[in-house]
């Protein structure tokens, strides 16, 4: 038989960080003055003061864990915990195995009801003895004579089935609000006696099934018959989420939106980084990845820009067992920003991971201090259970392909309008890729050439391919555990020369010294990193490169470039190499002590290292005979970095709980944390080679070096109280102090507070029978965050004179105010959470954050002797909604079909900045002839609004705001000069258009039909802006397919600048039309329309099948007589469709790192990429 119990009402399990206790700073006594925590630490010793009856079972208070436990083996736990003993017939308790049960200082009187629930046993006490019983027939509920026994009472009977019909036995009956259930026989037949008149709601549940809700009426002496369908599937109405530290809650009880991942949904979309595996899956998170770059990072943001510093990291704070770990992404300098450098969130094998968390709101993240003020993610990774060893190896290969080219013109070929003949003339060696003569008239003259251009940006690149293998063990017995993997993954990109691999390692156990001692040691090791391809430059050297020639051969058979006067981008890439090699560790130990029933003491420290060496280099000149150097080589360099981040974190924590009555729960949390950073990095330069390949630093002619190292300390002490009151009312309250060492002596400490209520009101009043679960909750919370190292101070930095090897030391150009405070970010959330149907689940949540008190960098006066000064100025703000939609429309014995759907619509805007201070700029993006766009903050506007040039309107009597282009309005057209008849432009900054978009969503289906299922998730972000800067080049190199009309005259729309309509014919060409006549000069696209900006910033939006996934499971009956547990194989695609209206590579990509807050610009990325993959796992 097997059998599951749980007590959701009174089940609690923690996982917590913990931590020495040593403090760090000298008399705070201002911790003392904190009253939330004073009076959390007063509430501790009501907790303490409390006595209990060896005899009476009521008071007998104790903590269980059982997982996959045998009825006999529970009798023996409560012995160890206890002075009681059981006796038995082992035939009697013999069939009952597989039990999962959890219970924190509950009453040995409930906690034995819930494990002989459904098992037709009973028990005796005597004394200290407890006498296991089988209930004698004539005591089965179901066999009662229902007049015998309800002479004025009402009764319900009924019969709990499955969808076919078929009975379920042992079903769980319980009348909402009483005391009265029973079981469901055999038969899945049921009664319940003695029944008061009057209106009550009826739950019925059983493992493997959704709990069902109906609502029923009870009279004097009538019985009302209830048969009941139950549906297959998880019952999610006690579902456990990890919350902040690490503490399991039930997700009933959370005041906040909280959504959880499981592994399967993150693996079964075969993505290479962990983060584009939550793409699509979780309201409020925006996750975009830069590109298809082997090891590309991904930029997660959750419910919207918080920092007005362009530099600001907006990013959540990222958590694995408890651990805090880094996930940044370290560019060092230019040569490292555009190369797809990875997140050290991606170095995770998802093969390892049991669930992830995202905490979203103040409330939910309160407990991790100002580190989670971005939100948080926790990751959960998979740990043993007690048994036998068990082994898991999954394998997958796929290709890789470009999901998306921009379109180009075929027409034209290389060369430029002659100076004599005003017409495009032919010229194999002339820099203008494509501003010449049409292809035949080129083959006229130069019978060598192509008869169709090549598409040189389809030509270079090529099919990618991937790799994983993962090998999992866990096992072991209840005392000692143990989980190991190792992991290795290789992707060869679609850019030539670039590729990426992870090598991963993974250590686990969960030792049980006793009762009261736990101790549970963690280690992760990986080795990552490759060759990193700068995309950026390689697609401008595209751009450069004409479609007359061949790309792919770029190599003369002397190893020297081929090329034809341009220079070759293959090339570059096979001789210009990045190379990172990163080692990093992360490793755990948790410490548990329960030296009483309602008292734990939980310690975790962790630490999480990284040494990454990174190195740049490129040979100098052959000195042979036609040899064309490849400009960005140089004479040849070497550039080596080293850089290391060791993150230390120390939590202690200690829990006390107490159920005061069957009504009133309680727990409290008092805790220290102390987390410790330090970073440094090593530079060393050398150039100017002197034996040509030879890429050593003792090989370079002129050689430098810089360091740089970093320290920061923060300490914590926080409280955290959680009251329950009959299960379906819960509030939390904590607070948390933080010392920053950033920050001035004078304002380094800082508290904020949070409160959260939930309220299960489906428990508490009587629903329709419709509504199987409601929940209403309400949040509100402060969150403190302090600045980066070093930004108050003023230092100094050092400069040697190569020539004479003097030291020149400056001061800093950087001041910050000394008496800079914490920013502060207040928010309220609120929402409801609803099931229905048994079969439709709603999340609904409305947030609101303001953060003031932005510490921001303000431009000076270089007279001041500074060219910057940091400051608390200006306040930003994110409001929006968040919808959750879950169902299952069809559900049959071989068929079901589920859905989630998830909906996010968040608003920024800059509501302040300092007085005086009219916009910060984020970062701007290089455009030909002015036409570059600017990504500011700017008071009362919006955050991301993209700004540059555009064409002239013609308001005539309507006023010009001066911000805003409003399209509406006619174009003013050029009267007369060198433009006339031409689009005239506005070269004043506006508005063109906004990075952020209007709301995010996706859907996900999955089908189950017998062993197969098949999953599919489309995803849309709609809205968003981006400036196109390859468009801006395509436009100026006559590249794109819109210039074939470069031999037109047409007459653009529009009016003069006296409002009268345009009418006068142009030529979009060069030159004279036939040679004669007017000179246009560069012609159109040259003169008018590479210079403004707005006609390079396009709407971003998009729609995409992100992924879809068939899978089987091999029937087990296949292996019998060998070690194998189970198979399956998937198919698995991604990125397959994608509809957009913009017009480069797929606008998801970026031409940012993935930390950059600038992210309203690309063109010259790694394109995105379409993946196939095949997935083998086998369990022995």
């Amino acid at each position: 038989m097997n059998l599951y119990v749980k007590s959701y009402r009174h089940s609690m399990s923690c996982i917590a960080g913990y931590q020495t206790g040593f403090w760090l700073l000298k008399n705070k006594a201002l911790i003392m003055r904190i009253s939330i925590l004073a009076i959390l630490l007063t509430f501790s010793g009501l907790l303490m003061a409390r006595s209990g009856s060896g005899q009476d079972l009521n008071k007998i208070m104790i903590t269980v864990d059982l997982k996959d436990a045998t009825l006999k083996q529970a009798f023996k736990k409560i012995e160890s915990l206890t002075q009681l003993v059981f006796t038995y017939r082992t035939v009697d308790v013999a069939a009952f195995e597989h039990i999962n049960y959890q219970a924190s200082n509950v009453s040995v009187t409930r906690i034995l009801e819930d494990l002989l629930q459904h098992t037709g046993l009973r028990y005796d006490q005597v004394n200290s003895n407890i006498i296991i019983k089988k209930i004698r027939k004539k005591e089965q509920l179901a066999d009662v004579t229902i007049t015998d026994v309800l002479p004025f009472d009402g009764g319900i009977r009924g019969r709990v089935t499955d969808e076919t019909g078929a009975p379920i036995p042992n079903a769980s009956i319980v009348l909402l609000g009483t005391d009265k259930g029973t079981a469901a026989d055999t038969k899945g037949e049921f009664v319940l006696m003695g029944v008061k008149p009057g209106d009550y709601r009826l739950q019925v549940s059983a493992i493997g099934f959704q709990t069902f809700i109906r609502n029923v009426s009870i009279n004097d002496e009538a019985i009302v018959n209830v048969d009941v369908e139950l549906q297959a599937g998880n019952n999610k109405l006690d579902e456990v989420v990890v919350t902040a530290l690490g503490i399991k809650r039930e997700k009933r009880s959370l005041g906040y939106s909280a959504q959880e991942i499981k592994g399967e949904e993150l693996t079964n979309t075969r993505q290479t980084n962990i983060l584009n595996a939550l793409r699509g899956k979780v309201a409020g998170v925006q996750i975009n990845s830069g590109g298809g770059a082997p090891g590309q990072g991904s930029r997660i943001i959750i419910r919207g820009i918080k920092s007005l510093s362009p530099g600001k990291n907006n990013q959540p704070l990222f958590v694995i067992d408890g651990i805090l770990i880094d996930n940044s992404t370290t560019t060092v300098n230019d040569a490292g920003s555009l190369r797809g450098l990875t997140n050290r969130a991606a170095d995770i094998n998802p093969d390892d991971i049991e669930s992830m968390s995202i905490l979203k709101g103040g409330a939910a993240t309160a407990l991790y201090g100002q580190a989670g003020s971005n939100g948080v993610v926790v990751i959960t990774t998979k740990s043993a259970k007690a048994g036998k060893m068990r082994v898991s190896f999954t394998t997958s290969y796929g290709i890789d392909e470009v999901n998306k080219f921009p379109e180009v013109q075929k027409k034209f070929t290389q060369g430029y309008v002659g100076a004599t003949s005003f017409v495009p003339e032919y010229d194999p060696k002339s820099f203008w890729p494509s501003w010449g003569p049409t292809v035949e008239e080129a083959k006229a003259i130069d019978p060598t050439h192509p008869n169709s251009l090549y598409n040189h940006y389809g030509q270079g690149f090529k099919t990618g391919n991937q790799f994983r293998t993962s090998i999992n063990l866990s096992g072991g017995t209840e005392k000692a555990l143990l989980t190991s993997s190792v992991s290795y993954f290789k992707q060869n990109g679609v850019l030539p020369n670039s590729d990426y691999k992870n090598i991963s390692a993974r250590l686990g156990g969960q030792f049980k010294f006793s009762d009261k001692l736990k101790f549970s040691p963690g280690l992760y090791f990986i080795n990552s990193g490759g060759y990193r391809v700068n995309a950026d430059r390689y697609n401008e050297s595209l751009t450069y490169w004409s479609p007359r020639w061949n790309v792919m051969d770029y190599v003369k058979p002397d190893g020297t470039q081929n090329a034809y006067g341009n220079d070759n981008p293959v090339y570059g890439t096979a001789t210009n190499r990045f190379k990172d090699n990163v080692n990093r560790i992360i490793g755990n130990v948790a410490l548990t002590y329960s030296p009483l029933q309602w008292f734990d003491v939980d310690y975790k420290f962790g630490m999480d290292y990284y040494a990454d060496f990174r190195r740049h280099a490129a040979p100098g000149p052959k000195g042979l005979v036609g040899e064309q150097v490849f400009g960005d080589n140089g004479l040849g360099f070497v550039n080596e970095y080293r850089l290391s981040n060791r993150i230390l974190t120390s939590n202690v924590m200690a829990t006390f709980k107490k159920e005061w009555f069957r009504k009133l729960n309680t727990t409290l949390r008092i805790g220290n944390e102390v987390r410790d950073r330090r970073y440094s990095r090593l530079t060393a330069a050398g150039t100017e080679l002197d034996i040509p390949d030879l890429l050593s630093l003792n090989n370079a002619k002129v050689r430098s070096t810089t360091q740089y190292e970093e320290k920061y300390r923060i300490v914590s002490a926080y409280g955290d109280l959680t009251l329950g009151w009959s299960d379906y009312l819960f509030l939390n309250i904590t607070g948390r102090n933080e010392w920053s060492s950033t920050l001035p002596v004078a304002s380094n400490s800082f508290f904020y507070p949070s409160a959260s209520l939930s309220y299960v009101f489906s428990d508490h009043l009587t629903m329709p029978l419709w509504l199987n679960f409601g929940k209403a909750r309400v949040s509100v919370a402060e969150v403190g965050k302090d600045t980066d190292p070093y930004e108050i101070n003023k230092y100094y930095g050092s400069g040697v004179i190569t020539s004479t090897g003097q030291i020149m030391w400056t001061r800093s150009d950087q001041a910050g105010d000394a008496l800079l405070k914490p920013e502060r970010t207040s928010t309220i959330e609120a929402g409801v959470e609803l099931k229905l149907f048994n079969r439709i689940g709603l999340d609904f949540s409305w947030y609101k954050l303001n953060s003031r008190d932005q510490i921001i960098p303000v431009s000076l006066s270089p007279t001041t002797g500074f060219t910057s000064y940091i400051l608390n100025a200006g306040e930003i703000e994110n409001k929006g909604i968040e919808v959750v939609l879950t169902s299952t429309p069809v559900k049959t014995k071989d068929f079901t079909w589920n859905t989630t759907l998830n909906y996010t619509r968040n608003r920024n805007k800059v509501v302040s900045i300092r007085e005086g201070l009219s916009e910060i700029v984020v970062g701007s993006h290089f455009g030909y002839s002015s036409s570059t766009a600017t990504l500011k903050y700017v008071p009362g506007s919006a955050v991301g609004n993209i700004y540059g040039t555009s064409y002239q309107r013609y308001y005539g009597s309507k006023t010009d705001d001066g911000v805003t282009v409003d399209k509406s309005l006619p174009v003013v057209i050029n009267a007369s000069g060198s433009n006339a008849g031409f689009p005239a432009r506005d070269t004043k900054q506006r508005i063109l258009g906004n990075s952020q978009p209007n709301w995010i969503g996706g859907i996900t289906n999955t089908f189950t039909y017998k062993d197969f299922t098949l999953s599919f998730l489309w995803e849309t972000q709609q809205g968003q802006d981006r400036y196109n800067q390859l468009g801006n080049f395509m436009s100026a190199f006559g590249i794109a397919k819109y210039t074939e009309n470069r031999t037109e005259t047409i007459v653009f729309n529009g009016v003069l600048p006296d409002g009268t309509v345009n009418a006068q014919a142009v030529y979009l060409g060069m030159g004279k039309v036939g040679g004669t006549g007017r000179d246009y000069g560069q012609g159109f696209y040259r003169n008018v329309h590479r210079g403004v900006t707005e006609n390079f910033v396009e709407d971003a939006s998009w729609v995409r099948l992100r992924n879809v996934n068939l899978g089987y499971t091999v029937p087990n009956k296949f292996f019998k007589g060998t070690p194998i547990q189970g198979v399956s194989v998937t198919f698995t695609g991604n990125n397959l469709l994608l509809f957009t209206n913009y017009s480069g590579y797929d606008p998801e990509t970026s031409s940012s790192s993935a930390e950059s807050n600038a992210d309203g610009f690309t063109g010259f990325t790694y394109p995105a990429l379409r993946s196939y993959l095949f997935s083998v796992n086998i369990n022995f």
